[in-house]
C-alpha cells in the first residue's frame, strides 16, 4: 500500500492548512483549513502555529480512533493502522 504523507503549512493569506504532500512539487488541495484570528496570533506570539499543529493532530487522532467509527460498526484493525497518514512538520 502506498504511504500518504501530510504537511501542515501556513499559506500567504495566513490560513494554516493540512494537506497531502505532493510528489511532483505542485500545490495540493487542503484536507482542512484553520484560520487563527490576528488577536489570537498576537496573544500567542509565535506559538500559534503550535496550536494549529495540536488541533490538526487531535482531529487526525479522532478520525482514526475507534470512537469515530463506532456508530458505523467498524472494528479497530491493523488495516486501519496502515491507513493512518504520516505527518511532516
Amino acid at each position: 500500500m502506498k504511504e500518504s504523507y501530510l504537511e501542515i503549512v501556513e499559506l500567504d493569506n495566513g490560513d494554516i492548512v493540512l494537506r497531502p504532500v505532493s510528489e511532483d512539487g505542485e500545490e495540493t488541495l487542503p484536507l482542512a483549513t484553520l484560520n487563527i484570528s490576528d488577536e489570537t496570533k498576537s496573544y500567542l506570539k509565535d506559538s500559534y502555529f503550535e496550536l494549529a499543529k495540536c488541533m490538526f493532530h487531535a482531529g487526525i487522532d479522532f478520525a482514526y480512533s475507534e470512537e469515530a467509527f463506532f456508530d458505523e460498526g467498524f472494528e479497530h484493525s491493523e488495516e486501519m493502522e496502515e491507513l493512518r497518514p504520516k505527518i511532516l512538520h
